[in-house]
């Protein structure tokens, strides 16, 4: 089953990734109004793994009543994820390790730890080395747990729900919690525990898999009828408005909120589904061959953006008399360009070849994951 219409909504989000790590000073970002959304990107982070649920129980999970049901093959899931995701990412951290071996890349701790994708289990150490590496050690933990799901989906579907739901629940009370306390500051333990924990972002991984499993089951269907464009549209508006106001939404509470740690997924999960089941103008669209590889490029992108900015800034940010406007956008091309030429002549042979050593990667069914 193939969705490519969402495949560039990744790319979407990592362009406010882009934006809240180093364009938060140029337009539109610098327009009070519209900054909430272009500087969104921990927010689009947890779209990210909404969608890698949902796009894996779609690539993976059977009903039962079909001949594949039961024969996920656990050993080519593993090759293939890691085939998926670790090539590159130890390539841009190999990298990021000699570029900053007199800070830390040269503590050992920080170093095994992003070696094994285990960096945002230990306060501290998330944002060591390569910062958006702490996402891909969470992912590393979805990944760990996902053929546990597919054992357990078929007859426990009831508590398997009702465990995302507690866990959605208990994550928003933590966070809000930990948030409003008077010991809370960033760039603390205590930050690094809210917004980069992996079990903080859990319900986020169930809930996109519990999506992708009714879609496959025909649960969604629904969702496809006439009125797909308007409900897109509603959806996506109430997101950007809470977006907007959510400053004045903690104001009228009393208390911070944060969107980070999934209080958005209902609505993420509505979007990810309607644009699935859209058949309209915005599948053209986003189904055309360059939206489509500028969503497969993202994964590169969103690894090299460090290391890319430190030479751009350091190259053609001194070199060429723009204004830091025109900067920002030439890095974003030339960013997106390189991770294209990644993407091309390294993370796909990579893939090609470790998916090699068996006969197919175990997927039962097609899908961008």
């Amino acid at each position: 089953m193939k969705l490519e219409q969402l495949t560039f909504t990744r790319y979407l989000a990592a362009l406010t990734v882009l934006f809240f790590h180093f364009g938060g000073t140029v337009f539109p970002a610098s327009v009070d109004w519209l900054a909430p959304i272009f500087m969104s990107g921990p927010t689009a982070v947890t779209y990210f793994y909404l969608l890698s649920g949902f796009i894996m129980a779609i690539a993976y999970y059977r009903p039962e009543t079909t001949a594949n049901a039961g024969r996920f093959k656990t050993g080519k899931y593993w090759l293939a994820r890691f085939a998926r995701v670790y090539p590159i990412y130890l390539l841009v951290l190999l990298l990021m390790i000699v570029a900053n071996f007199d800070t830390d890349g040269k503590d050992p701790v920080a170093v095994l730890l992003n070696l094994l994708v285990l960096q945002a289990w230990v306060p501290g150490y998330a944002l060591s080395i390569n910062s958006p590496g702490w996402s891909i050690s969470v992912e590393a933990f979805f990944y760990l747990i996902f053929p546990l799901l597919m054992m357990v989906q078929h007859r426990h579907m009831k508590r398997l729900l009702w465990l995302t739901l507690i866990l959605w629940a208990v994550t928003q009370l933590i966070q809000i919690g930990l948030h409003n306390l008077p010991a809370y500051k960033p760039h603390t333990l205590l930050h690094d525990f809210i917004y980069y924990f992996p079990l903080m972002h859990l319900n986020l991984f169930l809930s996109g898999f519990l999506a992708g499993v009714w879609f496959v089951d025909g649960k969604l269907n629904h969702l496809a009828q006439n009125r797909n464009g308007l409900a897109l549209f509603l959806c996506t508006l109430t997101i950007l408005l809470l977006l907007v106001f959510e400053t004045w939404i903690e104001a009228r509470l009393g208390f911070l909120i944060d969107y980070n740690n999934g209080l958005l997924s209902p609505l993420f999960i509505l979007l990810m589904v309607l644009i699935a089941q859209n058949r309209g103008r915005l599948t053209q669209l986003f189904a055309h061959p360059l939206p489509i590889l500028l969503g497969e490029a993202s994964y590169s992108l969103y690894l090299l953006q460090r290391p890319f900015y430190a030479v751009y800034d350091r190259t053609l940010g001194q070199w060429l008399p723009l204004g830091q406007q025109l900067h920002f956008y030439l890095f974003v091309v030339l960013l997106t360009i390189t991770a294209i030429i990644s993407f091309k002549l390294i993370e796909t042979p990579l893939r090609r070849y470790i998916n090699g050593f068996y006969a197919s990667s175990g997927k039962t069914g097609t899908a961008s994951g």
